[in-house]
């Protein structure tokens, strides 16, 4: 089976630039190879071949690799914004059931546990600080975390974990 002429000089603009194209598409974009595949098949769909066929084939390799070198910039930026969303939404959760979590404990327990987590003091600093030993001090803040553990783990997600059938 003989192929019709206008495959034939595809297939041989393929063979003798294709590799040029991809190289010359790859400065915009990271899928050279799919816009040199757009321009041949626009190419084939084509009722009268461009002039200067292979001028033509650079210029829509430049164009379509341009598009979408800006489109992948636009999704990129588009999915950091989503994602920063969703992570500032996830932290405003989690900031709201701490909150409740810290509210929960009695207003010594939270004292101590802010002061240990948040400000960077020593045990015998907040053990003055609350008017008592740096024992009772650590002794009250184990309590603490053992009640916050309690109120805050129905809200964790459970581990899922794999057991075979």
């Amino acid at each position: 089976m003989d192929l019709p002429d206008d495959a034939r000089l595809i297939g041989d603009l393929l063979d003798q630039h294709g590799a040029a194209l991809e190289l010359y598409a790859s400065q915009w974009t990271n899928c050279p190879e799919d816009c040199v595949q757009e321009a041949f098949v626009e190419l084939a769909g084509r009722l009268q071949p461009p002039g200067h066929v292979v001028a033509w084939l650079y210029r829509v390799v430049r164009n379509r690799a341009m598009n979408a070198g800006r489109a992948a910039r636009r999704r990129v930026h588009h999915e950091q914004i989503a994602g920063a969303q969703r992570r500032q939404a996830i932290g405003d959760v989690e900031k709201f059931l701490l909150t409740e979590a810290l509210n929960a404990l009695t207003a010594e327990d939270r004292e101590v546990v802010v002061l240990r987590v948040w400000s960077d003091l020593s045990w015998q600093q907040i053990a003055e600080l609350i008017n008592t030993s740096s024992s009772s001090a650590q002794r009250r803040y184990a309590g603490a975390l053992e009640k916050l553990k309690q109120v805050l783990e129905p809200t964790c997600l459970p581990n899922i974990i794999y057991r075979p059938s």
